[in-house]
C-alpha cells in the first residue's frame, strides 16, 4: 500500500512594511515632532515654570557693593534702588568674573575684572573694556516681603558693550 502525500498547510505570511511606507512614516513624524515644538514654543506662558528661588535680605544690600549668592550670581542694588541679578559667566569664553572691589580703573574702583581675559564690566554689567561680545548676562529679580528673589529659570543676554572711548 502506498501512502498518500497530506498536503502542509503553509506556514503563516509575515507582515512586511512597503519600501514607501518607511520613508512616508518617518516624514509623518518629523512633522508632527515640528508641529509639537512650533506648539511649545509659540504657546503662551503662564509663568508656572518660573523658578523663584529667595538668595538674601533686601536690608542685606549696600548701595554699589555687589553680594555674591548662590554661588555664581552677583546681586547689585544701586543708587536708583534698582536691584540687579548678574551672571558671574563672562559672556565671551566662559570664566568666572568676580568683583574687585580694590581694582581701579578711569579713576572709578571697584569692576567685575574678568581674570582669563581682562574683561571689565561696571557694577550694572555694562562691558567698559576688553573683548566681550556684551554685557554680564541677567537674572529677573523681585523683592518679596523684604526678601529678595531670583528667577534662575530664564536667563537673559547682558546689554550691549559699551561705546565709551578707551
Amino acid at each position: 500500500m502506498g501512502s498518500t502525500p497530506v498536503a502542509n498547510p503553509s506556514p503563516p505570511r509575515r507582515w512586511r512594511f512597503s519600501r514607501r511606507v518607511i520613508p512616508l512614516a518617518f516624514l509623518a513624524l518629523a512633522v508632527i515632532a515640528l508641529i509639537a515644538i512650533g506648539v511649545a514654543v509659540v504657546w503662551p506662558s503662564d509663568g508656572a515654570d518660573s523658578e523663584w528661588i529667595t538668595v538674601a535680605r533686601a536690608d542685606e544690600l549696600a548701595v554699589n557693593d555687589p553680594l555674591l549668592v548662590e554661588g555664581d550670581v552677583y546681586l547689585v542694588l544701586l543708587e536708583s534702588g534698582e536691584i540687579l541679578a548678574l551672571s558671574t559667566i563672562d559672556p565671551h569664553l566662559g570664566c568666572k568674573v568676580p568683583f574687585v572691589p580694590e581694582f581701579t580703573f578711569r579713576e572709578v574702583t571697584g569692576w567685575f575684572r574678568n581674570p582669563c581675559h581682562g574683561e571689565t564690566y561696571d557694577l550694572t554689567g555694562v562691558c567698559i573694556s576688553g573683548p566681550c561680545p556684551r554685557g554680564l548676562d541677567r537674572y529677573e529679580v523681585r523683592v518679596r516681603d523684604g526678601d529678595v528673589e531670583v528667577d534662575f529659570a530664564l536667563l537673559t543676554e547682558g546689554p550691549p558693550h559699551s561705546t565709551i572711548p578707551q
